[in-house]
């Protein structure tokens, strides 16, 4: 399982205060999204709109530095320094299988 991160600084970040709290709600659900999906922090345009008001949440969210246009999409500025890629979540996982089967392999010989 993937997680979000979220500074704990955010609540008084200027970034976050000049966004909003609307805005910055659209930034932790695309975020938990992302997450969930493995996007690297690529929020689709479908998503957004999804949202009362999605498309001007996302103009605050560039506007103050938090995402950036990608074509029609949105984009999280600064993803792979604050959450886990795509491929980091892959590997991890891939890792924790391992574990588990040799853990059961060493559970089946001790019976």
């Amino acid at each position: 399982m993937a997680w979000f991160n979220a500074d704990d600084k955010m609540h008084s970040h200027p970034k976050s205060r000049i966004a909003g709290l609307e805005a910055m709600g659209l930034w932790l659900l695309a975020g938990t999204y992302c997450t969930d999906y493995l996007t690297d922090g690529a929020v689709p345009l479908w998503f957004v709109e999804s949202w009362p008001r999605g498309k001007q949440l996302a103009q605050k969210l560039i506007k103050t530095g938090l995402w950036e246009a990608a074509g029609e999409d949105f984009q999280f500025l600064s993803w792979g320094e604050y959450q886990r890629t795509k491929e980091q979540v892959l590997a991890a996982k891939e890792k924790a299988a391992e574990r588990k089967a040799k853990f059961i392999e060493g559970q089946s010989k001790n019976k």
